[in-house]
């Protein structure tokens, strides 16, 4: 699957801030085919920090408008979710910051 052209539902600020995403099936199926559902990989700590303590993403330099755009405002409504299970959000989330972020 190739998150860049995944379909993100488009989120106001508002609806980010009062996120009540589900976790996404389709989005689970590959977080979980990518290694991302209950692992330690370096993303998923990365999200564990965010979540717990906060900070500041450092987002690759060649990320397309588009994507960013769609893919940013889709992770912070579902890290602020209370809706899914953490494990699932955890797992997408990784799987996203993946595709975002520089180590």
């Amino acid at each position: 699957m190739n998150l860049h052209t995944y379909n993100f539902p488009k989120l106001t600020e508002a609806g980010i801030a009062f996120s009540t995403l589900r976790t996404d099936p389709v989005l689970l199926a590959e977080a979980k085919a990518r290694g991302f559902y209950c692992a330690d990989t370096p993303y998923n700590a990365i999200f564990s920090t965010l979540f717990f303590k906060g900070g500041k993403l450092n987002l690759k330099k060649d990320l397309p408008e588009d994507f960013k755009n769609a893919a940013l405002p889709y992770f912070k409504a579902l890290a602020a979710s209370f809706e899914p299970k953490h494990e699932e959000k955890k797992a997408v989330c990784a799987m996203l910051l993946s595709e975002l972020v520089d180590l």
